[in-house]
């Protein structure tokens, strides 16, 4: 039996636009902003006293290994889109995680997203300069930051732009968290000099002011100059490995960083670099991680961190042309939508989860 085509020009007469204005799109389409956020320039930041700006750094010139972080702040927008959706659909119910038994509800505040700072693929220098002097006038116009980084280098600029914006408006001392495989305190690079993405860490601890006490390496694990690992120790930087938090749990084991840092801390910059996570589950990014944590200990990382004054988070050296599935961009835009997005986090009290929650290594919290 034929089937009967419908009268489409009956049809498009039916309805009007509006109709479909409040409906969600896939997670293929609409302007790649971080979950479909408002775009904004920098000069018209208005996220109210609690929002969020976004801005990207897609710069990866000191890539030693394999380049392609340059394309990452536009894989993480565009994998985010998938999430625009849950706030409207969601937003209204109490909700329970089930991987760590707690309840929480999805909150809305304000995002919008700035675009990406300028960068000189060529200049470093200059790439640096830009960006800092972009970051803190973000800083001074908005109180919360994401900034997606290409290769971690670009964290060096963006945490100290961040930071003198908060020194500006009063701040005394801003923490910082280096979620990374890596501890990022070199020195010199034949390759690239002083500036390259394995020295971040150590050009941020130089910045006039900053305390080693304020830095946190968290989630480290490979291998490092006993010399320098004893050194970092001796002068008072907290050093969390990835080890420690799987056996222990995030809550155990990063106690007393956060005590730490929100006792002494005005404000508080986290920084990941994907590669924390073993390369068997984040393949999409330049160093080839072995031994990382899984991405249920990176959950519970960021579950702890909510008892920080957090100001602003990066996310670093996503590379998707490594990752064919973009399930490396996924989980960075996914990462960012719990910490954002969830409030009201309580233990359920539910008998699966009677006898813990998130924190430890199925449970102290």
């Amino acid at each position: 039996m034929t089937q009967q085509l419908p009268d489409f020009e009956a049809l498009q007469h039916s309805v009007k636009p509006e109709d479909f204005e409040t409906d969600p799109l896939p997670g293929w389409a609409g302007v790649a902003t971080l979950f479909g956020a408002p775009a904004t320039s920098m000069s018209q930041v208005d996220v109210g006293t609690n929002g969020w700006v976004v801005s990207g750094v897609p710069f990866d010139a000191t890539a030693s290994s394999r380049p392609g972080a340059a394309e990452g702040p536009r894989a993480i927008r565009q994998a985010s889109l998938v999430f625009s959706s849950y706030l409207t659909s969601l937003g209204e119910w109490r909700m329970l995680d089930t991987r760590s038994g707690h309840t929480f509800r999805y909150r809305a505040p304000k995002v919008a997203d700035a675009g990406d700072l300028h960068v000189y693929p060529t200049n470093t220098v200059r790439t640096f300069q830009a960006v800092a002097a972009e970051s803190r006038r973000l800083s001074q116009a908005a109180p919360h930051l994401i900034f997606l980084n290409g290769d971690h280098s670009a964290t060096f600029p963006t945490f100290a732009g961040f930071r003198a914006g908060r020194l500006d408006g009063g701040a005394e001392r801003v923490g910082f968290i280096n979620i990374d495989h890596h501890f990022d305190f070199g020195n010199w690079s034949t390759l690239h000099g002083p500036l390259y993405h394995g020295s971040n860490s150590r050009r941020i601890s130089e910045l006039p002011g900053v305390r080693a006490e304020d830095i946190a390496f968290v989630g480290v694990g490979d291998v490092t100059k006993y010399d320098q690992f004893r050194g970092l120790l001796e002068q008072g930087f907290h050093v969390v490995p990835g080890v420690q938090i799987l056996k222990e749990g995030a809550a155990t084991a990063l106690r007393p960083v956060i005590e730490h840092l929100g006792e002494r801390c005005d404000t508080v910059y986290v920084s990941l670099d994907i590669d924390v996570l073993d390369s068997a589950v984040s393949t999409g990014t330049g160093h080839v991680t072995m031994g990382g944590i899984d991405t249920g200990a990176l959950l519970d990382i960021y579950e702890e961190l909510r008892a920080l004054p957090v100001g602003a988070v990066d996310i670093a050296e996503v590379a998707p042309r490594y990752d064919p599935s973009g399930s490396t961009a996924q989980i960075a835009a996914h990462l960012l939508f719990n910490f954002l997005f969830r409030t009201e986090s309580a233990a359920s009290g539910l008998a699966p989860w009677s006898d813990g929650g998130a924190g430890g290594p199925r449970g102290d919290r």
